[in-house]
């Protein structure tokens, strides 16, 4: 199968444009009213999904929005899913490695968390995309792992899961030409759909034995299979890898040289290839046709598909040109946001080193006032009160200060943290005591001496008899 069947169709023929466009309103017109974050956080990735299948350049914007609020405020699930949809989205544009990036951040977070199925889903997805980029071990070791999470977690997340894990490890073995481990996990692939009866997950799983088949050299059950997974194809409106069932029945009475039927299925392929815009899928059964042609000696329909083909290759390249423009596009979109984004964090810095800067001039400036307030004629209470408040303004600010190392020093782990705080109060609280008991005795005395000094200094110009 080709390397957009594995993702792409899930989004191509999950959802129609047209019927896409009343949801689309719909989260646009909550997306501008909504104040609170994390539900703009989900308004984001949601309508980022409504774009996938038709503008994932759109898609890819909507999605590094959400990731960037989803950070902004610490929502660890739309952070989650906006990767997911970020990555996703660049799959869709044709950049791999982006893709797998994204997933691979998905991934890191997945594993702090406790859900065993988006753990799982996370590893599907890497796999997916090691396959895309022909790196098949790699994509057998996240497979693997995938497959062992859902078998270990069961329930729904392996019902919902493991049908695809399964059919994803059969595709890398086919691409690998390893037949015989291939044949084995798209037949399990089979079984699961057989008891899911789904029927996108039938057809697929047969054209994947098919494909096996046609690589051991078995027409007759390749034939089989290819055939048996024609209605279903048709049902789903699977249309991509119908073109691909009819190519690979056309290639197969080409073997049997049964040019009729041949040619037959090489047209039907490149008909309906042409009639949903499957460039690709054209382009293959043009040069089928154009082979074929010349080998029965039909030169004027060998030349005319050949000329087909050609013009197909120059769409195809024509349309990387133009995904891989959207791409850079895109990227600089996103490099913009992400400026802004690291503006609006180093304001905030600033503006909390500022208060910071702020809060220790105000310490000593009270300590000032209060010595201030203690040699003027007020209420013992009063001086009381603002040395216990310096004081605590005092240590309060301390505990601000250190906070930032020690949640850095422990890893924001909040056990550690309050063990820490606990140990630091605990060496303060009779320091505090202890200051304020001195500062206020100091304060008082202070007061009492300034008071009886000027209580028995004689007042100026007074003599004595």
């Amino acid at each position: 199968m080709r390397p957009y069947t594995l993702l792409l169709l899930l989004f191509l023929y999950a959802i129609n444009i047209q019927a896409q466009t009343p949801k689309i309103d719909s989260l646009s017109n909550l997306l501008r009213t909504e104040k609170q974050d994390s539900n703009r956080v989900t308004l984001l990735w949601r309508l980022a999904q409504q774009y996938q299948s038709f503008k994932p350049d759109t898609s890819l914007l909507l999605a590094e929005e959400a990731l960037l609020l989803s950070r902004r405020i610490q929502f660890t699930e739309g952070e989650s899913r906006s990767l997911a949809i970020l990555a996703a989205s660049q799959y869709l544009l044709g950049d791999y490695p982006k893709a797998l990036t994204n997933y691979m951040l998905k991934l890191k977070l997945e594993e702090k968390r406790n859900s065993p199925r988006n753990f799982a889903s996370a590893l599907n997805n890497i796999g997916l995309m090691y396959i895309l980029l022909a790196d098949y071990p790699q994509a057998l070791l996240y497979l693997y792992r995938a497959d062992s999470t859902v078998e270990a977690v069961g329930g729904s997340a392996k019902e919902e899961l493991k049908y695809g894990i399964t059919n994803n490890i059969g595709e890398t073995y086919m691409r690998m030409k390893s037949p015989d481990s291939a044949d084995r996990y798209f037949k399990h692939a089979l079984e699961l759909a057989r008891k899911a009866a789904d029927s996108y997950y039938l057809g697929e799983s047969m054209v994947g034995l098919a494909n096996v088949f046609s690589l051991k050299q078995d027409r007759a059950e390749a034939s089989r299979y290819y055939y048996m997974a024609v209605p279903y194809l048709k049902e789903v409106l699977n249309n991509d890898l119908l073109c691909e069932a009819y190519l690979g029945i056309a290639k197969i009475y080409e073997g049997l040289n049964n040019r009729d039927s041949s040619a037959y299925y090489g047209h039907l392929s490149f008909q309906v290839g042409k009639n949903d815009g499957f460039l690709t899928r054209q382009l293959d059964a043009a040069i089928f046709l154009s082979r074929h042609y010349k080998k029965i000696s039909v030169y004027d329909s060998a030349f005319h598909y050949m000329e087909l083909s050609v013009g197909l290759k120059d769409s195809v390249m024509g349309n990387e040109k133009l995904r891989a423009a959207m791409v850079i596009s895109s990227d600089e979109k996103l490099r913009q946001a992400e400026l802004a984004e690291q503006k609006r964090k180093d304001k905030a810095i600033r503006y909390q080193q500022l208060q910071l800067l702020l809060i220790a001039i105000f310490i000593p400036l009270l300590f000032l006032i209060t010595l201030f307030v203690s040699r003027i004629k007020i209420h013992v209470q009063f001086i009381r009160f603002m040395g216990v408040i310096s004081l605590l303004f005092l240590f309060e600010y301390l505990t601000l200060l250190l906070h930032p190392m020690i949640a850095n020093f422990t890893h924001h782990r909040p056990v550690y943290e309050l063990l820490i705080f606990v140990v630091i109060g605990a060496a303060l609280v009779p320091l505090h005591h202890k200051l304020e008991h001195w500062l206020i005795g100091k304060l008082i005395r202070d007061r009492h001496h300034h008071h009886k000094d000027h209580t028995h200094k004689p007042a100026e110009g007074l003599k004595k008899k």
